[in-house]
Formats: structure tokens, sequence, C-alpha cells
């Protein structure tokens, strides 16, 4: 896996972890942990130029993997509002192709998307998931995702639930996505108000 300047993010630790549940644990440490994993997120964006950022960050959002998916999520939270703006299509796209961290991406779209509500209704209530997809995805796109299953879905239209109304289906098998949800937002709130990203 070859992520450009992301390249050296993990430095022989599992520095996406942290990233997972956003604990916040900014204490100095050897090993892995939150205030590391943000402080080498912000040390390739502070080398690394905007059309690098852009790119590889890009990159990070096609793979398949769930992991370079995360640092790409607080990679754009870190950057300027203007700059932010230019990831949202790409965000849907990775939504609409699946992804493992489907709620952490929903979370991240709901503070940089101005038109996240207008989407999420469109999702919920109009057109559903499937039609939904069909704006980001061509047939052949359709074809080749590879998360197919119910519980898949279940996931994004649960952590949408949430974050359209603070309500989701507790009795419905939704992998916690919208528990996780719920954790992501908070988080997200806590690392804002210590500036500590830009939402």
């Amino acid at each position: 896996m070859k992520l450009g300047i992301f390249d050296n993010f993990w430095d022989n630790q599992p520095n996406h972890l942290p990233l997972l549940n956003l604990r916040v644990d900014l204490s100095d440490t050897d090993t892995f942990n939150l205030g590391k994993s943000l402080k080498l997120i912000d040390q390739i964006i502070a080398d690394g130029s905007i059309e690098e950022i852009f790119s590889d960050v890009k990159i990070m959002l096609a793979e398949l993997n769930w992991r370079p998916h995360l640092v790409a999520f607080i990679a754009i939270l870190k950057l300027e509002k203007p700059d932010q703006q230019k990831f949202v299509d790409f965000l849907w796209k990775r939504l609409c192709q699946g992804t493992w961290v489907s709620p952490q991406l929903l979370v991240t779209l709901s503070k940089i998307d101005s038109n996240f509500n207008e989407k999420s209704e469109l999702i919920l209530n109009k057109i559903g998931l499937d039609k939904f997809r069909t704006k980001y995805l061509d047939e052949q796109e359709l074809g080749e995702r590879k998360f197919k299953y119910e519980i898949t879905d279940n996931k994004i239209l649960n952590s949408l639930r949430y974050l359209n109304d603070g309500k989701s289906l507790k009795d419905l098998d939704d992998d916690n996505g919208a528990e996780i949800a719920k954790n992501w937002d908070e988080q997200l709130t806590e690392l804002n108000r210590l500036k500590l990203i830009k939402n």
C-alpha cells in the first residue's frame, strides 16, 4: 500500500487504532495513542503541499482497507474549511463504495458538508440508500462493490438516524453503527474545543 506523504504515519506502530474511538489521550508516549497519531498527521500536513495532501488523501480514500480511511478523515478535519470542501464528494463516493468505518465517515461529512441534512433526508426518507449510490457510482463501480451486506447498510442508516435527530433504532443489528457515530461525534466536539481539528 503506497500512500504518498502518509506512508510514514504508521511508523511501525498501529497509529490508526486511536482514531477508531478518538479517546482523548494526549500524553507523551513511545507507543501509540491519540496524541501521537494527531501529531503525526499534523507533521505530515505541515511538511506537505496542499496538492500533495489532496492527492494522497484521495489515494487513502480509494483504498478498500479501512485503516487509511480513518487517517484521511482526521487529515481532512485538520485542514482549513475551504480545503475540507474539496473532499465532500470523495467521502460520499467512499460511503457508496463501502467502508467498515462508515459511522466515522458520516460524522466527518456531518461536520464539513453543508448539504448533509438534505442528503441524509434523501437516503432515509426519499430515494433510499441503493438509489443514492447511483448518484456517486456508475454501473461498473456498483457491480464491483465489496460491501453488499444488510448489516453494512444498517450501519449507515442507523448512523444517519443518530446524526439527523439523535435517535436510532435499538432493535436493529447495525454493528453498533449509531453508538460509534455518537461517540465519534462527541469526541470530535472535544477535539475541536481543544483546537486539534477545525470543524
